[in-house]
């Protein structure tokens, strides 16, 4: 069934609702709680006659009728159960933004280009240069005004990185900072795309067509990602993949795969020259080491764009059977919201038709693996 919006607001009086479908399911929006509700099937049928303005008694008819419920219950049946919205993630509480008038000029500056949004950094001191710089120097432009200017200043609490004197990101130490700083050069350019949303998930291309590959940390994202990319596929994004156009198709960003230390010793065989790769770390604490956009993997041009085929949701755990497993459209969307960050800064009925329409064209898969080699082979098979 393609999607269709039918508004519920004349029903439930003070509330602010609608309700979708996706592959025949239904789904129902409250805009001003900011949640989403997958409904069973008796559930979407009595949204649907409230829309319609039936009144109570011909819809417990109806559903005495139509799923054989009991009479006394059908006061009560339809079942709504709430999908996991993408809200606020925990961050440690950023520094204030450092004094002002004691901040002496930058010791060195670099611009950088990612998405066509064009950064110049300026650098209180020489060391932060030379710490972060070579973690994004592939990005470096020379000769570019830029659209938006990045201070990152050491002070007390650490390294703090600053956008129109407003703190967007920050750093325990030294050996964080260019983790930190190339999160906020992706924030900034995502933010400047103009696109729909970002969805945390790896993406590649292969032969016309994207594969994107959502998931938690921990899932094997990554580890997948470089396993492909050994196969022939081409990166188009580590773990945030822009969703742009209409219809929304993936954008390239070439921002380096990071690969955790427990994924070192698999990916070797694949990449021999890993041991030798700088490693860096995060501001979680991880230590990681990043395969480089031509250096190290074969990664898409910085202009490509491509329409999503496939998304593949793996699940790395040792005692999986590696099997790739149709997934249901509505699941596959109930379990994409939660890394999915609209770039409006709101779930909207106008975002969320967007969204359903854009995954009603994928092919969608449940990926349970403990195999790299067996899983690199299914999804070989399935993108020919």
């Amino acid at each position: 069934m393609n999607s269709r919006r039918r508004s519920a607001r004349s029903c439930v009086p003070d509330r602010d609702l609608s309700l979708h479908f996706i592959g025949g399911e239904g789904l129902l929006l409250d805009r001003s709680g900011h949640r989403l509700y997958a409904l069973n099937a008796s559930a979407t049928l009595i949204w649907c006659l409230l829309d319609e303005g039936k009144p109570p008694a011909e819809i417990r008819r109806l559903l005495i009728e139509r799923y054989a419920v009991p009479a006394g219950q059908a006061e009560s049946v339809g079942h709504a159960k709430a999908v996991p919205e993408l809200t606020p993630a925990e961050v440690t509480a950023l520094p204030a933004a450092p004094d002002l008038q004691a901040r002496p000029r930058p010791a060195a500056i670099a611009t950088y280009g990612l998405l066509g949004s064009v950064v110049r950094v300026h650098y209180a001191t020489d060391r932060l240069h030379d710490t972060i710089h070579p973690l994004l120097q592939h990005h470096a432009l020379h000769g570019v005004p830029p659209t938006s200017i990045l201070d990152v200043v050491a002070h007390d609490d650490g390294i703090a990185i600053l956008s129109q004197d407003r703190v967007i990101g920050s750093s325990r130490a030294h050996e964080d900072a260019g983790v930190a700083v190339r999160a906020c050069l992706t924030q900034i350019a995502t933010a400047q795309s103009g696109g729909l949303c970002v969805v945390h998930a790896g993406a590649l291309s292969r032969k016309g067509g994207a594969l994107l590959l959502p998931g938690n940390a921990g899932y094997g994202k990554s580890t997948l990602s470089a396993g492909l990319a050994a196969r022939g596929f081409d990166m188009l994004s580590d773990d945030t993949t822009l969703l742009a156009g209409e219809p929304p198709i993936a954008h390239c960003i070439q921002n380096g795969l990071c690969i955790k230390r427990g994924a070192y010793d698999v990916l070797k065989p694949l990449y021999p020259g890993l041991d030798a790769l700088p490693e860096w770390r995060r501001p979680d604490g991880k230590h990681a080491r990043y395969l480089m956009p031509g250096s190290d993997l074969s990664w898409a041009a910085p202009e490509s764009a491509v329409g999503v085929r496939w998304m593949v949701f793996p699940r790395y755990h040792p005692d999986h059977e590696t099997t790739l497993l149709p997934l249901p459209r509505h699941e596959a969307l109930a379990r994409l919201l939660p890394g999915v960050c609209f770039l409006s800064g709101t779930l909207d009925d106008r975002n969320l038709e967007a969204l359903i329409a854009w995954i009603e064209r994928i092919d969608c898969f449940d990926l349970p693996l403990s195999s790299l080699d067996d899983a690199t082979a299914l999804i070989d098979r399935l993108c020919r």
